[in-house]
């Protein structure tokens, strides 16, 4: 079922001052399986160690996927972080499963190739990892290969192409100095690690991958782990050689996912380095971007975009905006990556944070996390087509 705006239960369409705009509405998906954790499992004596954690069921999103109608996301389930997946085929119900019981294990980042099946990536501990499920709730563990010589290597996100998949990530202690790493797969099962270019993967981490024209398109930040100094681009037309873009227009921002656009060239979203301001770049190429604020609220609260996706000529870009202490959930309609609608603040969207988003259920599935900063309860939110339900 859905809850929309008010918080009640979908009803039949009736009258109402207008429909509501794809984008720009949300309504909450209420069956969502929650990870059994916390008082389900633990001593009473938990909570005298771990005061924050206060109820069971919280769990991060981190990605999600659509594949021919069957929703896939991944993420991480506290308090030993063990990776989890959730799927769905209507977008209303979703079911939880446990990929394994290995703690500090992340997915990061979930894509499906032409097989039909699905492959997420991220880390194990210090090392990368990958998985690989046919049908997103079974998965199966894969070893990355490293090039080695740092203290960690991590894989961030993964792009299916004509000939495999890429992958991008990182090198470098957990914290601290970051240097980017790809590797490419024919299977998601084998993958084998870029070798190393000292000049084009210098202090920066791959974030977001896509491919576009004849070749794949990543963007990441520049900096350590804690303290972003900028962005940064690359192109390859193999996934093993690849350029590097250091735009003026990444200057002090920070990007978090790039998609190709319905409008033709490439898009990213992410925020400036200080999270005041909601920022968008276009490239034609992904080799020349310019700049565009999507939404600026000065020195009164914090916004920044998350993750973005094409829903038929349109982009939806999703984030969060904060005043205080607790988050709320926001998101940008654009029909041309320049020209910005921001959704207004809705109850519903109060104290969630916008961490994914893709097509589907019939307009987008939004992922979330309600509560924080002190607790994370996993939430997925859905924007409809404009005139399939009536606002309450």
């Amino acid at each position: 079922m859905l809850a929309l705006a008010g918080g009640c239960q979908a009803p039949a369409p009736t009258a109402s001052p207008r429909p509501l705009v794809l984008g720009l509405d949300w309504g909450r998906a209420v069956g969502v399986e929650a990870p059994p954790n916390f008082q389900e499992t633990l001593p009473p004596s938990f909570h005298q160690d771990h005061p924050i954690l206060r109820f069971p069921g919280q769990a991060i999103f981190t990605d999600v996927t659509n594949r021919q109608g069957t929703l896939v996301a991944v993420g991480y389930v506290p308090p030993d972080f063990t990776p989890g997946s959730w799927t769905s085929s209507n977008a209303l119900s979703w079911a939880y499963h446990q990929i394994d019981a290995t703690a500090f294990t992340f997915p990061v980042a979930v894509t499906s190739g032409s097989d039909g099946g699905f492959v997420a990536v991220g880390r194990q501990v210090k090392d990368p990892v990958a998985w690989t499920s046919s049908d997103g709730g079974a998965w199966v563990l894969h070893e990355v290969p490293i090039l080695g010589g740092t203290d960690a290597e991590r894989m961030n996100a993964v792009v299916a192409t004509s000939s495999g998949y890429v992958a991008g990530g990182s090198a470098g202690p957990e914290g601290f100095e970051r240097h980017a790493r790809f590797w490419t797969s024919p299977d998601g099962v084998a993958w084998q690690p870029v070798p190393d270019d000292e000049d084009a993967f210098a202090d920066a981490e791959v974030t977001s991958m896509t491919t576009y024209q004849d070749g794949i398109a990543a963007v990441g930040v520049l900096g350590d782990a804690q303290h972003h100094t900028g962005a940064v681009a690359w192109t390859s037309t193999d996934g093993r050689t690849w350029t590097r873009m250091d735009e003026p227009a990444f200057d002090g921002g920070v990007v978090a996912a790039i998609i190709r656009a319905p409008f033709g060239g490439l898009l990213a979203v992410g925020t400036d380095l200080d999270r005041k301001a909601a920022l968008a770049w276009l490239s034609p190429d992904g080799r020349h971007w310019t700049r565009v604020t999507a939404g600026d609220y000065g020195d009164q609260r914090h916004l920044w975009m998350t993750d973005v996706v094409a829903v038929g000529d349109s982009v939806i870009a999703v984030g969060t905006s904060q005043a205080s202490q607790r988050p709320s959930a926001t998101s940008w309609v654009s029909a041309d990556g320049t020209h910005w609608d921001q959704a207004e603040s809705l109850p519903v969207l109060g104290q969630v944070e916008f961490l994914a988003v893709t097509a589907g259920g019939p307009g987008a599935v939004a992922l979330g996390r309600f509560g924080g900063p002190d607790s994370a309860v996993p939430t997925i939110m859905l924007t409809p087509g404009s005139g399939d339900l009536q606002a309450p």
